[in-house]
């Protein structure tokens, strides 16, 4: 795994590489970067879909920003000349994906999260549907075993 230094050196940007096969994904390379970052959002707010949030030593949330290229979906074109393109799910998705992230120098981990709507069953009674269901797919940390800050 390449760092070419601490993130505990100050702010800046991390590159994080992953790699999924089916329901497990592993961090693979970490990398200062000296970037601006446009698309963190702090204060967080959730939205659907998969995000890397930054965390500090006591798990609070400092920044998330969007996760793409984590496909679990693919595109099935038809036999016939003018039937719709379909999306189907993968039985068993892998690759790899990348993303960057803020690296404040309290940033002590990542977690990757699959935020959802409320449940389809809450959005059926009346009231409003609560907030979205943030599925934790796996936490990170964003020094190597055995580096420091």
């Amino acid at each position: 795994m390449s760092q070419e230094s601490s993130p505990g050196q100050g702010p800046g940007s991390m590159r994080l590489i992953f790699e999924y096969d089916g329901d497990e994904i592993h961090l693979i390379s970490r990398q200062l970067v000296d970037m601006a970052l446009t698309g963190a959002q702090t204060p967080l707010e959730d939205h659907v879909g998969k995000v890397a949030e930054v965390r500090d030593a006591s798990n609070k949330a400092l920044a998330s920003v969007p996760v793409t290229g984590m496909q679990t979906t693919a595109e099935v074109f038809p036999e016939n000349p003018g039937d719709p393109i379909m999306r189907v799910a993968l039985e068993h998705p892998q690759g790899a994906f990348t993303v960057v992230v803020p690296a404040p120098k309290a940033a002590a981990s990542v977690a990757l999260l699959d935020i959802v709507p409320a449940s389809a069953d809450r959005e059926a009674l009346p009231g409003p549907a609560g907030p979205p269901e943030r599925r934790i797919l796996g936490v990170f940390p964003l020094t190597e075993e055995g580096s420091t800050p």
